[in-house]
C-alpha cells in the first residue's frame, strides 16, 4: 500500500513538475510496446567543448523513470558521449529566475548518460519547479580527457 502511495505522489509530482514532456512506451525483446511507460523531452539546443573541439552541437534526451532521471548525451548531435571510465561530475542548473542550483555526485556512466539516482533525483526535482527556460552545466572528466558541456531547455 506505502508503495502505491509514493508511486502515486511521484506521478502527481512528475506531472505537476514536466507538464509538457512526451509520454513512450518501453519495448520488450521482439520491439512491441509494453505497458511501462517513461517520459521524455528532447533538447539541440547545446554546445559542448574538449581537446579536439570547441562549441560543437550538443544534443540531450532526458528520461524520466519512475524515481530517476537519465539524461542521454550525443556529441555532435548524434554520438553518445561514450567513455572507458564512468565518473561522478557535478551538474549546475540555471532556473528561468536566475537561481543557480547544484548537484552533486551524478553518474556519467561510460555508455554516455548522466543518471540522477533517486536521492539526486529529489534536489533536480526542487530545483525544477519554475516554467520557463533552463541552463544546465556539466563536465565529463577522465584520466585522459576533459569535456564541458552546456544545453537548454524548457519546461
Amino acid at each position: 500500500m506505502r508503495k502505491t502511495i509514493l508511486t502515486a505522489v511521484t506521478i502527481l509530482i512528475v506531472n505537476l513538475t514536466f507538464g509538457q514532456w512526451t509520454e513512450s512506451f518501453y519495448v520488450d525483446e521482439f520491439g512491441e510496446p509494453t505497458t511501462e511507460s517513461y517520459k521524455y523531452i528532447i533538447s539541440e539546443d547545446g554546445t559542448f567543448s574538449n581537446s579536439a573541439t570547441q562549441n560543437s552541437k550538443l544534443k540531450c534526451q532526458f528520461v524520466l523513470g519512475p524515481e530517476s532521471l537519465t539524461i542521454k548525451v550525443f556529441e555532435y548531435g548524434s554520438s553518445l558521449a561514450t567513455s572507458t571510465e564512468g565518473t561522478f561530475e557535478t551538474v549546475k542548473i540555471k532556473t528561468p529566475s536566475g537561481v543557480v542550483g547544484v548537484v552533486k555526485r551524478v553518474f556519467f556512466t561510460k555508455s554516455g548518460s548522466l543518471y540522477f539516482s533517486k536521492k539526486v533525483f529529489e534536489q533536480v526535482e526542487e530545483i525544477l519547479q519554475e516554467k520557463g527556460e533552463y541552463m544546465m552545466i556539466f563536465k565529463k572528466s577522465s584520466s585522459y580527457s576533459e569535456s564541458s558541456y552546456k544545453i537548454n531547455f524548457t519546461i
